[in-house]
């Protein structure tokens, strides 16, 4: 795996880490289920690992949690929907509760992280081509800049795609997809 660098500087006095952990749920590590990857496993070994780190560190810890709604009311019994044995939050650490891609989509979140501008903040966690990039792309519009535990982040694109096949892991949720053969071939049946 291609991984950036990060030095270890010192950080600057009153600078806070925080660490947002994002849809820790069994959803992704349960095997035939649809957001299952092979490497679930390893990412939950990853993410408790760093957990550990945190929690050692003191660091400040916020769970986001994907919950969708059924008939109007949230899916609170959704076997599928809960922490991942291991990575449970402790009764310290916030979870947030969001309907939404974005962490940021619940208000509250963004209030809580409204505390941490100017500190260190670092994401991990399942789904990296929906909600983590959404999560990320929100944190920027909200003047943050994350840190991405790149080891720590399921599905993600393998090491040596074409930019073709990090569109499709990344776009597919957002958009749909077309090569400019198939344009190319719509626009001449059109023509004809």
């Amino acid at each position: 795996m291609l991984t950036s660098t990060l030095t270890a500087a010192p950080r600057a006095a009153g600078v806070q880490r925080w660490l947002i952990c994002l849809d820790l749920q069994r959803q992704y590590v349960v095997p035939g289920h649809p957001h299952y990857r092979a490497e679930a496993d390893e990412v939950v070994r990853r993410c408790a690992q760093v957990l550990e780190i945190a929690r050692a560190g003191r660091w400040r810890i916020v769970h986001s949690q994907l919950r969708h709604e059924a008939n109007g009311a949230w899916r609170r019994r959704d076997r599928f929907g809960a922490p991942i044995e291991g990575l449970r939050p402790l009764i310290s650490e916030p979870v947030y509760l969001r309907d939404g891609l974005s962490a940021f989509c619940d208000r509250d979140f963004a209030a809580k992280l409204r505390e941490a501008t100017g500190d260190e903040v670092y994401l991990m966690g399942f789904s990296l081509a929906d909600t983590c990039l959404a999560t990320v792309l929100s944190a920027v519009d909200h003047g943050h800049r994350l840190t991405l535990i790149e080891d720590a982040v399921g599905a993600g694109a393998s090491q040596g795609a074409t930019p073709s096949q990090i569109a499709r892991c990344l776009m597919t949720p957002f958009v749909r997809l077309s090569s400019s053969l198939e344009i190319e071939r719509c626009e001449g049946a059109l023509a004809l």
